[in-house]
């Protein structure tokens, strides 16, 4: 199977977004390839909404689907990447999902980012 390259808009907005860098090392296999070259190479650069609104509007589906392993990224980025959201307006944001996704998901989503945030202090 050949490898198959990697988009470098895509992979500049992984950066961006994740707020780490791509792995270089890592093939483009399975789903990284839709991942890197359309969902961050063609969605993620779209004119319409800028980093910020994007990451909000991701992390509050990531939380109201319990995707906590995505959701944990996401987090992640939204504190070191571009166009950073507080530690503050993440929490507001879970509080904000909990009443339309329900209590469960936006409490789940509170301690998924309590941990993230513990994580970057360290």
């Amino acid at each position: 199977m050949s490898e198959i390259p990697k988009d470098p808009a895509g992979v500049e907005m992984y950066e961006k977004v994740l707020g780490q860098p791509e792995p270089a090392d890592r093939p483009l296999t399975g789903i990284r390839e839709p991942s890197i070259n359309h969902l961050f190479a063609k969605i993620w650069t779209r004119p319409g909404l800028g980093i910020r609104d994007r990451r909000l509007i991701t992390i509050a589906l990531l939380v109201a689907q319990g995707r906590p392993d995505q959701l944990k990224s996401h987090i992640r980025g939204a504190l070191t990447g571009e166009d950073r959201l507080t530690k503050d307006e993440l929490l507001e944001l879970m509080i904000h999902v909990a009443h339309y996704a329900g209590w469960a998901a936006g409490a789940s989503g509170q301690g998924i980012a309590l941990a993230v945030f513990k994580e970057h202090e360290t």
